[in-house]
């Protein structure tokens, strides 16, 4: 076992955590920290592109991180978080995300902020450190800022992430909007995904009281390529379902231009999905104008929905 701290993002990684481990991990080493960026899962389409665009070696796969020191960054729920983590000794955790269930035995460094991404904070943090941000890390930093906002067009988007997404552009010497289109063309790449696997591809899991939640996304600029496919689509939902043991399974299929979402429900509590997002299911199916943020605009509802 390496001695390094382990910088690391959540499972099913996109391109928001991916950056801001490889970025965070360079400012610790800027700092003589002996730090290293990991990933928990394998990396998507667009990620791989990003890597590939700025010439930057993807992190290990970090299998079991038992024993290990983390510095998780880009999500904070032990649900999300790499097998072992629980037995891991985290040392500082920098998200955007609710607050959920980590717990540490001594006070640690703590950074959440309601902001669009990670990469946001973390720009931020490179001031407070007083360390430049070179073109290459601005270039990942930009990424994972364009890529969470969906080039600033999602309603998680703030002030704080406009001023740094035009500063990073520039230290990267590209134009935001330009280079955010190639992003939206990568991140719709669906390829040859089986079912299953688009179903998991941008999948986060949720306690809301005692109940297990999944919670997938697919944004895209092609949503017919998934919605052609819906029977075995749900096919699959329903399988995830009775092997996880989860109440409900929600996935997003949000279409990028049109600025919309189209959710596909599989579970026992269709119910209770219906209650917190205002919408009714036809045939495991629903229609939700200007939804694009599950951070934003479909936890926080379920979550109140689930626990009252």
């Amino acid at each position: 076992m390496s001695n390094a701290i382990h910088v690391i993002g959540h499972q099913q990684p996109d391109t928001d955590t991916v950056c801001s481990a490889i970025a965070y991990a360079r400012l610790k080493q800027a700092q003589e920290t002996d730090a290293v960026p990991a990933r928990a899962g394998a990396l998507n389409p667009e990620t791989k592109f990003v890597l590939d665009r700025w010439d930057v070696e993807a992190p290990a796969l970090l299998e079991d991180a038992t024993d290990d020191r983390l510095i998780l960054v880009d999500h904070n729920e032990y649900s999300q978080t790499v097998p072992g983590a629980r037995e891991a000794e985290i040392i500082e955790v920098v998200d955007h995300h609710r607050i959920g269930d980590v717990e540490t035995s001594a006070p640690i460094f703590f950074r959440n902020e309601p902001v669009g991404s990670t990469a946001t904070i973390l720009t931020g943090l490179y001031d407070d450190a007083d360390v430049e941000i070179d073109s290459q890390t601005a270039g990942l930093l930009l990424s994972g800022l364009l890529s969470d906002t969906v080039v600033l067009r999602s309603p998680t988007t703030t002030e704080a992430d406009r001023t740094a997404a035009e500063r990073l552009a520039d230290s990267a010497g590209v134009e935001y909007e330009a280079y955010g289109k190639e992003l939206l063309q990568q991140k719709s790449k669906l390829g040859e995904k089986a079912p299953r696997e688009m179903v998991l591809g941008d999948f986060k899991e949720f306690e809301f009281g005692p109940h297990h939640v999944g919670i997938g996304q697919i944004e895209t600029v092609e949503p017919d390529a998934v919605l052609t496919q819906r029977e075995a689509v749900l096919d699959a939902m329903d399988a995830i379902v009775d092997e996880r043991e989860y109440a409900v399974l929600l996935l997003l299929v949000t279409d990028l231009l049109e600025e919309e979402s189209t959710a596909l429900v599989a579970g026992d509590r269709t119910e209770t999905v219906e209650a917190g997002l205002d919408v009714t299911f036809d045939g495991q199916e629903a229609f939700l104008p200007g939804v694009m943020s599950r951070k934003k605009q479909v936890v926080p509802p379920l979550e109140g929905a689930f626990e009252e």
